[in-house]
């Protein structure tokens, strides 16, 4: 039974990596706003209903691995050491996003470019971003037992959320030719000294 399980997984993220494939060569040819979810559907091989197991819109199949790998990063943070300083774990945490989301996925520069182009996506990676902030601002309240409103706690949560999205930013203009998990390191390590 547990081998038919992994086997149906794996056979649900091929099919959902073969979708995300499909809409990123749609949503390059023809613009975001130009694809439809049935154009999708077609390009995939795959039924409206199949589509709709697996994302819940459109916006969906550009958004929804970046907001999961947010939550799991709260699932990340709470199983670090409980004396860990705060900036290691952010750095750790730092090394696990990028290599689960960025590395070694040749669609994200793309996906990244289009979610910058389409003002509904920039929306909602922004409120990724805010969510993003909110799980630091609780970790770092958690371990400083300050309230999460209090400003050692949503400067650093800030900060760290804006090092991150910047280094994106710089990964971006170089079209993925740099390394993200360098350039995240590097803008987190520019402020560590501030929060030891």
């Amino acid at each position: 039974m547990g081998a038919d399980m992994s086997l149906r997984e794996r056979k649900k993220a091929l099919t959902r990596a073969a979708v995300e494939d499909s809409a990123m060569q749609l949503f390059r040819e023809r613009g975001y706003d130009l694809t439809t979810i049935d154009d999708i559907c077609e390009a995939s091989l795959i039924s409206r209903r199949t589509f709709f197991r697996y994302f819940t819109s459109k916006e969906d199949v550009l958004l929804a691995r970046f907001r999961e790998h947010l939550t799991e990063a709260a699932s990340f943070l709470n199983s670090r050491p409980a004396k860990e300083p705060i900036p290691d774990s952010l750095l750790a945490l730092c090394n696990e996003l990028t290599a689960r989301y960025f590395d070694n996925n040749p669609n994200q520069v793309n996906a990244l470019r289009i979610i910058q182009e389409t003002p509904a996506l920039t929306l909602g990676h922004l409120q990724a971003l805010n969510n993003f902030e909110k799980l630091l601002r609780d970790f770092v309240a958690s371990r400083t037992k300050k309230e999460p409103d209090a400003v050692q706690v949503r400067l650093p949560a800030a900060a760290a959320v804006t090092a991150f999205r910047v280094a994106m930013e710089a990964w971006l203009d170089s079209d993925g030719r740099q390394s993200l998990r360098r350039l995240a390191r590097n803008n987190l390590e520019l402020l560590i000294g501030d929060w030891h």
